[in-house]
C-alpha cells in the first residue's frame, strides 16, 4: 500500500504533459478564410470544381455584405499575403488565370494542390476581390500610378467575365452576372481615387467619356451598383472641376 503511492504521484505529474502535447489546428490566413466563406455561400466547394449549385437567389445581395464582413481581413493584407491567397485560390488553367497571373507576377508559384483552388461558383468574385484588394494596397503605398493601371486591368477582367456569362446566361452551368456587380462597381470607385490622386487632366477628360459609357452599359444590364458609383464618381468630378 504504501509503495502505490509514489505511482500515483507519477501518473498526475505526467497529465500535464500529456496536456503539453496536444495538437492545435494550423490557422487559416485572413484572405483565404474569408474566400472560403464566400464559396460555401455562393453554393461552391463541391468535389467537381465546375459545378455550381446556387445557395441564394439573389447573389447580388450576399456579395454586398460578404464584402463588409470581409473588409477586416483585406485591410491588414499586405503584397505577400495577397500573393499568397492568389496563388492557393485561383486555378492558373481556369477562368481566372489572367488575374491570378496579375496578382502572383513577381513572386514565387509554388506546386499548390488543385483541390485547393476554389470552384468556378466563386472563382470570378474572389479574383475581382483580390484585385480590388492589391489596388488598395498601393494605394496605401503612394503608388497611385500602379494602383491606376491595376484597376483598370481589374475592370477589363471583370467586364470579360460578364460578358461570357451574358453568352451563356440561360445555361444552368454558367455563372452569374450578377454576383460581379458590387465587385465592378468597387472596382470604378478604386479607379476614380486613383485618377483624382493622379490629377491628370487629359487622364481626366478620357475617364469621363468612359465612365459615360460605362453608365450606359450598367443601365442596360440593371447593373444598380454600378450605375450609383459612377454617377456619384462623375458628379464628384464635375464639382472638383467646378462645372
Amino acid at each position: 500500500m504504501v509503495e502505490d503511492t509514489p505511482m500515483a504521484e507519477e501518473d498526475s505529474s505526467a497529465k500535464p504533459e500529456n496536456q503539453d502535447k496536444v495538437e492545435t489546428a494550423p490557422s487559416v490566413p485572413p484572405l483565404e478564410a474569408s474566400a472560403r466563406r464566400l464559396e460555401r455561400l455562393l453554393g461552391g466547394g463541391a468535389a467537381d470544381k465546375g459545378q455550381q449549385l446556387r445557395a441564394y437567389t439573389n447573389p447580388t445581395k450576399v456579395i454586398r455584405r460578404w464584402l463588409g464582413t470581409s473588409s477586416g481581413s483585406a485591410g491588414d493584407a499586405t503584397a505577400e499575403d495577397i500573393k499568397a491567397a492568389a496563388a492557393k485560390l485561383l486555378d492558373p488553367a481556369g477562368a481566372c488565370a489572367s488575374g491570378r497571373e496579375l496578382l502572383v507576377s513577381g513572386g514565387e508559384e509554388g506546386g499548390e494542390k488543385k483541390d485547393s483552388y476554389l470552384s468556378a461558383a466563386s472563382a470570378r468574385e474572389v479574383e475581382a476581390w483580390l484585385i480590388s484588394v492589391a489596388v488598395r494596397h498601393l494605394w496605401k503605398g503612394h503608388k497611385f500610378q500602379e494602383a491606376f493601371d491595376l484597376a483598370q486591368k481589374g475592370i477589363e477582367i471583370i467586364m470579360a467575365h460578364i460578358d461570357q456569362a451574358s453568352i451563356h446566361i440561360t445555361s444552368l452551368s454558367a455563372g452569374s452576372t450578377s454576383s460581379l456587380f458590387p465587385l465592378l462597381s468597387r472596382m470604378f470607385r478604386l479607379r476614380s481615387l486613383m485618377a483624382e490622386a493622379l490629377n491628370d487632366s487629359n487622364l481626366t477628360a478620357l475617364l469621363r467619356a468612359d465612365m459615360s459609357k460605362a453608365h450606359n452599359m450598367a443601365a442596360l444590364r440593371r447593373d444598380v451598383d454600378t450605375q450609383a458609383t459612377i454617377l456619384n464618381s462623375m458628379l464628384r468630378d464635375l464639382l472638383r472641376s467646378s462645372q
